[in-house]
């Protein structure tokens, strides 16, 4: 079996088994990382690995420690000692397991937000763990299972791979090299590089023409059948040829970057078909979790378009758009004459305008810029120009969403003078780095740029409708076996039917472009008619027709979360104070991002965005 790094995973549970931690939310884990940096004495702020940080949820908080300088049981006999001083016992909340010391730790330092699993892990070499433990943020794999893959490789090849050691000769156990390249070129091909290793995807689309590639994949496909991985669909022979048009799409045409992080949330409802039982269960509780801590979700601003904006190294003040922006340097203008430039080379349609706009929101932008700032914001434009003031309110529509402010309010106050409005949501480093949650708080003040964060501002919890929660885990707690069998993945494999919920899930978005949901399950044996070759259709229905109850409960149970999210999406709406939202004349928010999910009402915001956006 492959050897591979096995993450944290729940070390807490009470008596009958049950994980006493919980996923934590992005904005959640700075202030969270910086109370363990009190309680250690140790720097932790750049110590994050993995996808800590990278989400909008995370299941641990992994952080890496240099063995050569801190001694595992310093750690452990440190954090014991916190737990005793306030009347915690140690065991239920201090753990030592493998290379790691494990912290059931409070959420901001405060026991009321709950609790998550800190793992801190000492290793030798920080740049190689940094290198194990971080991948791509918008991979739909895990961090464990792009391990997994790489071990996988590493067998073929005669080699093994450690978090400690780096990549090792099989037979003799000596390391070999920890340089993240090398192990690409060992791993891949003598052009490869650590890149081409960031991702379960990545790797795949690298052995595309590997003579070796199916004996490299061999263990990993056997790995993915018993854990009820899909991996299939990436494994194709035009998988290269689809990477460059979809990268020719994005740098020569303008198009804005698609495989970002918030392009893979998942709607709750969609997870039965991904993950069966299981990942309804799971949508369930977050819809719950939501529900009770409203504060732990932020508000999905509709803003358009997408800019990028700080100052570089040297001071400079740069202001783009995502795609000239991920181009590094050639792409980070430094002047509206050099954004004109950069605009211009793109194919497609004219962009007189959009540079224009640039032109004129220059100044105000780089006013906001502290001269001491270094690095680049993420935002999403509102308005340009003081928007329009109707009986006493100000209303701007920068996309989808039509947004409404009371004038008389202190935010409509601030409104009435400025002549920009911004949603700020994310801080980069560098086009290389990972993208962290970041508020308006880090901008200078200017009279005439509103900038708003992303907190719904909600405090009191939201009562979900009982009935509809009741009856989603009344048709869980019946059919989910039949739901199981199913969408079992080994067995849909073995019928060629691997992208059958893809397909279920691509039917749902049409029937959201129509605008209803009515008779699904008749509806999708006739749109894939339409879609696929006779002989799949007739694998489809042959399928359907064996397992038609667990299809119909599917169904069902995707319908049950759905009024469930609708339900909280509609109440979230009601109690947010401040900016009001509508779409075509129908209050609410584009939606909103927690505990690992998107929560919008598609039949209200969906469907509008997908007629105005085709």
């Amino acid at each position: 079996m492959t050897e591979y790094l096995s993450e944290g995973g729940n070390v807490f549970k009470d008596a009958t088994g049950k994980p006493t931690t919980q996923r934590i939310n992005q904005s959640d884990i700075p202030p969270t990382v910086s109370w363990l940096e009190k309680v250690t004495g140790l720097p932790l702020s750049n110590a994050m690995l993995g996808s800590t940080g990278k989400k909008p949820t995370s299941g641990d908080i992994d952080l890496g420690i240099d063995a050569n300088t801190v001694q595992k049981d310093a750690v452990y006999n440190r954090l014991a000692t916190w737990a005793k001083n306030n009347d915690l016992n140690p065991n239920e909340y201090v753990a030592r397991t493998g290379i790691s010391v494990h912290l059931k730790t409070p959420i901001r330092g405060n026991p009321e937000l709950g609790y998550v699993q800190t793992d801190f892990m000492f290793v030798p070499d920080m740049q190689f763990a940094q290198f194990m433990m971080t991948q791509d943020p918008a991979s739909e794999y895990k961090g464990m299972i792009r391990n997994v893959l790489m071990n996988s490789i590493a067998k073929a090849s005669g080699y093994k791979m450690t978090l400690d050691q780096g990549l090792l000769d099989r037979q003799t156990g000596n390391t070999i090299t920890k340089d993240p390249d090398k192990v690409a070129q060992l791993l891949l091909n003598k052009n490869a590089t650590a890149k081409n290793l960031f991702s379960v995807e990545a790797i795949i689309s690298a052995l595309a023409n590997d003579p070796d590639r199916d004996a490299k994949l061999a263990d990993f496909r056997g790995f993915a059948e018993k854990q009820n991985i899909q991996f299939e669909t990436l494994d194709v022979d035009d998988s290269v040829g689809i990477m460059a048009r979809l990268r020719d799409r994005i740098v020569n045409q303008g198009m804005e970057v698609i495989v970002e992080a918030e392009m893979r949330i998942q709607h709750p409802e969609d997870d039965v078909f991904d993950k069966g039982s299981a990942g309804a269960r799971s949508a369930l509780n977050a819809l719950k979790t939501a529900a009770a801590k409203p504060s732990s979700t932020t508000i999905k601003w509709d803003g358009k378009p997408a800019v990028v904006f700080g100052r570089d190294a040297n001071g400079n003040f740069v202001l783009t758009d995502k795609a000239a922006f991920l181009k590094g340097g050639m792409g980070h203008a430094k002047s509206p004459e050099e954004l004109a430039d950069i605009m211009a080379q793109r194919k497609g349609d004219d962009r007189s305008e959009l540079v224009q706009m640039y032109a004129n929101i220059w100044p105000l932008v780089k006013s906001i810029t502290p001269a001491k700032f270094r690095g680049y914001v993420q935002a999403d434009l509102l308005y340009t120009g003081t928007p329009a003031e109707k009986n006493n309110v100000f209303v701007f529509k920068p996309n989808t969403v039509t947004y409404s402010v009371p004038a008389n309010s202190d935010l409509g106050q601030q409104i009435k003078n400025s002549k920009l409005g911004l949603a700020v949501h994310s801080y980069l480093e560098s086009p290389q780095s990972d993208a962290k949650p970041v508020g308006p708080d880090v901008l200078a003040d200017n009279p005439s740029v509103v900038a708003l964060g992303s907190s719904t501002g909600i405090s009191q919890s939201v009562d979900l409708n009982t009935s509809a929660v009741k009856k989603a885990e009344q048709l869980l707690n019946s059919y989910s076996g039949n739901i199981d069998q199913f969408l079992n993945p080994v067995e849909l494999r073995a019928m060629k039917l691997t992208n059958l919920p893809a397909l279920l899930k691509q039917f749902i978005n049409v029937r959201v472009r129509q605008g209803s949901f009515a008779n699904l399950a008749q509806g999708f044996l006739e749109w894939v008619a339409t879609k696929e070759t006779p002989a799949k259709v007739q694998r489809i229905r042959q399928w359907i027709q064996e397992h038609e109850t667990g299809y119909k409960a599917a169904i069902s149970v995707f319908m049950a979360i759905s009024a469930v999210k609708t339900d909280l999406v509609r109440k979230l709406d009601a109690s947010g104070p401040g900016v009001k939202a509508s779409v075509d004349d129908e209050p609410g928010h584009e939606g909103y991002v927690g505990q690992g999910y998107k929560y919008v009402d598609r039949a209200r915001f969906s469907k509008a965005n997908f007629a105005q956006n085709v």
